[in-house]
C-alpha cells in the first residue's frame, strides 16, 4: 500500500512557489522594459501622422506658390487648397514666410491627448524648388 502511495506521489507534481516567484520576476522585469518601448514607439508613429499630414500641406503650399508667385499666407486664401484642419494628435498652421517668395515654414504642434502635449513638428521650404527640411521637438 505505500507502494502505491509513492507511486502516487511521484505522479502527481507540481511547481514549488519559488519556481513561480522566479516566473513572476522574470515577467515583472520583462514587463518594465516593454511598455517603455511601445510608448515610445505609439509616440513616433503619431509623429508620422504628423509629418505626412505636413507633406500634404508643403506640396499644396508649393502648387499654389507656382501659381502665384508667392507663398499662401492664409490657409483660405483663394487657390490655395490644402487641409489645416486638426486631427486627433495635431493642430497645423503657417508658422512663418506666409505671402513672401523666400522661405516657407509650416508647423504642427501637439495637441494634449495622448501624451503629444508638447512635440512640435516645424517643415521648412528654403525654395519652393527645395524639399522640406523636417525638425521634431518634445520627443
Amino acid at each position: 500500500m505505500l507502494r502505491r502511495f509513492n507511486a502516487y506521489m511521484a505522479d502527481d507534481r507540481g511547481f514549488t512557489l519559488i519556481e513561480l516567484m522566479v516566473v513572476v520576476i522574470i515577467l515583472g522585469v520583462l514587463a518594465a522594459v516593454a511598455i517603455p518601448l511601445y510608448t515610445d514607439y505609439i509616440k513616433n508613429a503619431r509623429t508620422s501622422e504628423g509629418i505626412a499630414r505636413l507633406g500634404a500641406v508643403m506640396t499644396a503650399s508649393k502648387a499654389y506658390h507656382q501659381r502665384y508667385n508667392k507663398w499662401p499666407k492664409l490657409a483660405s486664401d483663394a487657390g490655395y487648397y490644402a487641409d489645416f484642419s486638426a486631427t486627433k494628435h495635431f493642430s497645423y498652421k503657417i508658422d512663418s514666410g506666409g505671402g513672401g517668395t523666400g522661405a516657407f515654414s509650416l508647423k504642427a504642434t501637439g495637441l494634449d491627448v495622448d501624451g503629444m502635449k508638447g512635440v512640435d513638428i516645424t517643415m521648412t521650404c528654403a525654395s519652393v524648388s527645395a524639399e522640406g527640411v523636417i525638425t521634431v521637438s518634445g520627443i
